[in-house]
């Protein structure tokens, strides 16, 4: 698959994200399966973008690896189809993970509670998803959290630590699994299915309830 950054346009990449997902939808395919449409149309052109040599090495300035996890502490906004996804994977999960996993959203939930939505953002509360700085969801992790790849490990570390950090954010990944959630969510409006978004944290409560 050829495919030019300057010929392909946002509303192509949301395009592809919503109609792999109403496929999946009008096809009496469940919300899960409609997330995992989305990300496999994103993962696409990800790779596609990859193989270029003017943008590999963009990419492969990547910093982010296995056990840093400071971009997991921000609220993240999710989609009903992600959730769902979510759902199955924590279904998955041994019980004593799950009861964990509980209690890491219950002291999350009990913080947020306390500060106005505006302040959540630089709570910069670790996601309860994390276990010794290690996602437990990764391969079925959302839209959102497939989109941050940064291009500094040390602007992230001094962000966490509460510095006034601007993380360089590598843009292409940032733009293509953005925009696919865009089109999750409107697939999901078509299909008369409140798309949300919702946030991550709030959604695992829901989901350990």
């Amino acid at each position: 698959m050829t495919i030019s950054p300057a010929t392909l346009r946002a509303a192509d990449i949301e395009d592809r994200a919503r109609s792999a997902a109403t496929t999946v939808l009008t096809g009496g395919g469940g919300l899960a399966e409609a997330a995992r449409a989305a990300i496999a149309v994103a993962d696409g052109l990800s790779d596609a973008f990859a193989q270029q040599p003017e943008l590999a090495s963009a990419l492969a300035g990547g910093a982010c690896t296995a056990g840093c996890g400071s971009c997991c502490h921000q609220v993240v906004g999710i989609t009903a189809a992600e959730e769902a996804l979510l759902t199955e994977a924590i279904e998955q999960l041994p019980a004593d993970r799950r009861r964990g996993l509980r209690c890491r959203v219950e002291g999350a939930q009990a913080h947020l509670e306390r500060l106005p939505v505006e302040q959540w953002q630089a709570a910069r509360l670790p996601c309860p998803l994390l276990e010794d700085n290690l996602c437990i969801l990764h391969p079925h992790r959302p839209l959102p959290c497939r989109a941050v790849l940064s291009a500094d490990a040390d602007a992230c570390r001094r962000w966490l630590e509460g510095g006034d950090v601007r993380i360089p954010l590598i843009a292409l990944p940032r733009r293509i699994y953005s925009l696919a959630q865009a089109g999750l969510a409107q697939a999901l409006a078509g299909a008369g299915i409140p798309p949300g978004p919702v946030s991550l944290v709030e959604a695992l409560a829901v989901i350990l309830s």
